[in-house]
């Protein structure tokens, strides 16, 4: 059942919550950006190593930020679950939730103009969550093309969990984010759900922040091949979580949405693959974590990879 009248988002009912796993020194810069755009904000971190634990920890004490220490990496669904039930604790002050990767940089006008994409939008009662357009950092490339587009807001599919803003109410009724998939697909599983539950998923098409999607490296081939340079060089983990998590929504989601399961079978099963034989280096090892990752989708198996 949708939620109606929701609360619309302002500063002061917005917390944001940032996940951490072994951030680097720039975290404090970064969470500066968005600390004065809304009331509260709260870093969990996934069992970073002692030297990130004492910056975490001053920068709590500096910005007045509050700090969840995991003993162990929980993966970004598990943090997540964290946060929102931590900003439940607070009863009515809080109605709004952003969450944030550690390596996203926001732009100054990142809240706002999720406020307005909200505000402009003729169906807010059945908007489940709204994100940003952002520019990827290596790459320079923009996540959403149509940034010159006159309205504030656009509906789309998905979204990146980084930089969404999401309605404690809507998170009440559709539920937590899904730990067994620890991370990748976390944030694209959740905009089905949400779709499936009847709302709808926004984007403001104003860039708010900047944001790496991965690891990327120099190919001469790859330049001589698509013109340019760049190409992606995942650690050999991230295909297998890539993989197993896209296979098992690929599983739970074909009838229901067969256009995005053969888009994704597509994307992992050859775009991925040929990306990794012809341009990434530890081809043995990752074509044998994609090996597992299927299996893993197969049997039904989640969490973390032991």
């Amino acid at each position: 059942m949708i939620q109606r009248n929701k609360p619309k988002p302002s500063r002061k009912n917005i917390f944001a919550v940032v996940i951490t796993y072994h951030p680097d020194i720039k975290l404090r810069e970064r969470i500066e950006q968005i600390r004065h755009q809304v009331d509260k904000l709260l870093i969990i971190d996934n069992n970073s190593e002692s030297d990130c634990i004492e910056m975490i920890q001053g920068i709590s004490k500096d910005l007045d930020v509050d700090v969840i220490l995991n003993e162990s990496n929980l993966g970004i669904a598990e943090a997540l679950n964290q946060g929102f039930k931590y900003v439940e604790g607070f009863g009515e002050q809080y109605s709004w939730v952003l969450t944030l990767d550690q390596d996203t940089s926001c732009y100054a006008l990142l809240v706002e103009q999720l406020i307005m994409a909200y505000e402009d939008c003729p169906f807010r009662d059945e908007v489940g969550i709204i994100g940003t357009n952002f520019k990827e950092k290596t790459t320079g490339r923009i996540l959403h093309k149509k940034t010159q587009a006159e309205d504030n807001w656009e509906e789309v599919q998905n979204l990146p969990t980084s930089g969404c803003i999401l309605s404690l109410a809507v998170f009440s009724e559709v539920g937590d984010f899904r730990k067994d998939l620890f991370i990748d697909h976390v944030d694209t599983e959740y905009c089905m759900r949400l779709r499936y539950k009847g709302y709808r998923v926004l984007i403001s098409p104003k860039i708010g922040m900047i944001h790496p999607l991965g690891y990327y490296r120099v190919s001469k081939l790859h330049k001589w091949i698509r013109g340019s340079s760049m190409i992606t060089n995942y650690p050999p983990l991230r295909h297998y979580y890539w993989t197993r998590n896209g296979v098992t929504l690929i599983k739970e989601n074909f009838l229901r949405d067969m256009s995005w399961s053969l888009n994704q079978a597509y994307y992992l099963f050859f775009r991925r693959i040929i990306t990794v034989l012809l341009f990434e280096d530890q081809k043995i090892i990752k074509l044998g974590n994609i090996v597992l990752g299927v299996w893993h989708a197969v049997l039904s198996r989640g969490g973390g990879k032991s």
